[in-house]
């Protein structure tokens, strides 16, 4: 459920959402005069690599505070002359109100939005009125993320930073989460070549890669912390396979995993052991794949010496 912020609190809360921004951020306000707190924030995340991607409809800039804000070089400036939403989005936290980037508003103007989060976003325990659930949050990022791409693709690029042009101004944080699954999918197809993972929504708003027969009548779904194994027989044969695979079933069975079956009607679940092996392998690299390969065929082994005798 998304917090409401007034004056005070949207003044906490912009500078905040732009300073933590780890990859890339996304301002979109009709007009313009930065003061010297949002300023410092941007110069923050400029310094951390952060793209920064500012869409705006009029500039009250002086030439001086026009060529501070250019001088970012991370920072792509884009014109819309449409533009009357003050959004500010950093992939993590969305911030939609009242407020535009004036220093007068933030001292002057009765001003209120709404902050919504990702739903493992750590709020500080200081801050009471965070303490709600942000489960509900989802599906209004995933509808501001189009929102915010249609504004986008409909502005003019006045200034685009070079790591943007180089990527042919793909921005990752609107992406929609299809499409952030899409893109792991490729990662995998690219890993095993015969196999075809697709985007799967298990859930609303809830995606997951998987390939279906990844071997005879198993299906493989990777679940980012944990690979799903549905196997696709018939209900007595089901029941056999689970009666026997659970009269031995040991979590740790599998060297650098861990895993469970909880019964003949649910997926068997595998996951990483917490161990120094996982810490020491690149999320993503052909040894990372190699390492989850090895649970993934061990379970596959195990279910076709079970099967033989069922």
């Amino acid at each position: 459920m998304a917090i409401f912020l007034n004056t005070e609190r949207l003044n906490y809360w912009i500078p905040k959402l732009i300073s933590e921004a780890q990859k890339e951020l996304v301002i979109i306000v009709p007009y313009v005069q930065i003061s010297l707190k949002i300023f410092n924030a941007l110069l923050l995340a400029n310094k951390n690599g952060v793209q920064i991607i500012f869409i705006y409809r009029e500039s009250k800039l002086t030439d001086e505070q026009r060529s501070r804000l250019l001088s970012l070089e991370n920072l792509s400036l884009l014109y819309h002359p449409n533009v009357h939403c003050k959004t500010y989005y950093n992939g993590e936290l969305l911030i939609i109100g009242s407020m535009n980037l004036y220093k007068y508003s933030e001292k002057n103007n009765r001003e209120m939005g709404i902050l919504a989060a990702r739903m493992d976003y750590k709020f500080p325990e200081e801050l009471d009125y965070c303490f709600v659930s942000f489960s509900d949050d989802e599906p209004v990022l995933e509808d501001a993320i189009v929102e915010i791409r249609q504004i986008m693709n409909g502005s003019q690029i006045e200034k685009a930073s070079s790591k943007l042009k180089n990527k042919d101004f793909e921005i990752e944080i609107v992406k929609t989460l299809e499409e952030v699954e899409q893109d792991y999918c490729l990662r995998l197809n690219k890993y095993y070549l015969n196999k075809k993972f697709k985007p799967f929504e298990k859930y609303e708003n809830q995606w997951h890669s998987k390939c279906e027969n990844f071997f005879d009548k198993i299906d493989v779904t990777f679940e980012h912390n944990r690979i799903a194994f549905d196997f696709k027989l018939e209900k007595k044969e089901l029941e056999k396979l689970y009666y026997k695979w659970s009269a031995k079933l040991e979590t740790y069975e599998f060297k650098d995993f861990k895993y469970y079956w909880n019964g003949s009607d649910q997926p068997l679940l595998l996951y990483r052991d917490q161990n120094e092996r996982w810490k020491n392998l690149k999320l993503h690299s052909n040894e990372y794949y190699d390492k989850v390969n090895e649970g993934i065929q061990a379970i596959i082994t195990k279910y076709r010496d079970l099967k033989k005798i069922i």
